[in-house]
């Protein structure tokens, strides 16, 4: 094995694999580049494990990947932007907090009409007794495991998404909404995955209200079952890096009142997500 050879250890079956014999601290190689983007297009989400990057080092890591987006809404303790890298947000909870963000299954504001392409995220700070653990679903085994008759009667149909269903939090605030399909192919890979998420899809535009929520509540229970997830547990200066367009998550909150503290870099998405 070459000194630039990254090793590859699946997480499960259908989603999430470790990334090893790699310091994301230092620049990558064009090896490791290309290896790390197959990877991640393959597993869905790849994990690094002791990685004590600084705020350079992700940002860096980013832009090997990606643009990066600089995200517009309201600052608090939870979610603020870290000095001097407004790309790079805090994602911090302790026990002053009313809630997380991620508590339910989702992919990334799917309400936008471009959504993001990904995430990177490492954690600082973990729950001195475990928990927090984050869950993470492939879209693409959720939709290959449907009967032929069910991907025949979605196919054709689209989905409202509503940033209000999730962000919403009593303010006068104007949330973004999206219609987008309800079955999309993967830029990249050319793979049919689910997209609708409990977090965010609000209705099936063809359908009545009651045949919506019918269909909705099918698909995302779906989704949720454990066949196509994994669990990743966190260490300290762990990084987690999500094809947000094939991937669903759900942000575990078992540790309150205890801290779980971290940064996150989000990519620019490219194109509306299509058929």
């Amino acid at each position: 094995m070459s000194a630039d050879q990254i090793t590859i250890t699946p997480s499960s079956p259908h989603v999430g694999a470790e990334i090893g014999n790699i310091d994301l601290t230092r620049p990558l190689s064009d090896e490791q580049r290309r290896d790390v983007h197959a990877a991640f297009l393959k597993y869905g989400v790849i994990f690094f494990r002791d990685q004590a990057i600084s705020f350079e080092d992700q940002m860096r890591l980013a832009g090997y990947f990606g643009h990066v987006h600089i995200h517009v809404g309201g600052a608090g303790t939870a979610s603020k932007p870290a000095e001097g890298f407004p790309a790079i947000r805090l994602q911090h909870f302790d026990a002053s907090s009313k809630r997380i963000s991620g508590e339910v299954w989702h992919s990334d504001q799917s309400c936008a009409d471009i959504p993001p392409t990904g995430s990177i995220l490492i954690q600082k700070v973990l729950p001195p007794d475990g928990g927090g653990d984050t869950l993470f679903a492939s879209a693409y085994a959720a939709y290959d495991a449907l009967s032929t008759q069910m991907k025949a009667f979605l196919d054709p149909l689209t989905a409202e998404h509503d940033g209000a269903k999730l962000f919403d939090k009593g303010t006068p605030t104007v949330y973004p909404q999206a219609v987008h399909p309800v079955v999309v192919t993967h830029p990249e890979t050319g793979r049919k995955l689910l997209f609708v998420n409990a977090g965010f899809t609000t209705r099936i535009v063809e359908l009545a209200r009651d045949e919506s929520d019918a269909v909705l509540n099918f698909l995302f229970a779906h989704i949720a079952k454990p066949h196509w997830q994994m669990r990743f547990r966190w260490r300290e200066n762990s990084v987690a890096f999500w094809d947000n367009r094939c991937t669903q998550h759900f942000a575990i909150w078992d540790y309150w009142p205890n801290v779980r503290s971290g940064y996150r870099v989000q990519f620019e998405g490219e194109a509306r997500p299509v058929r």
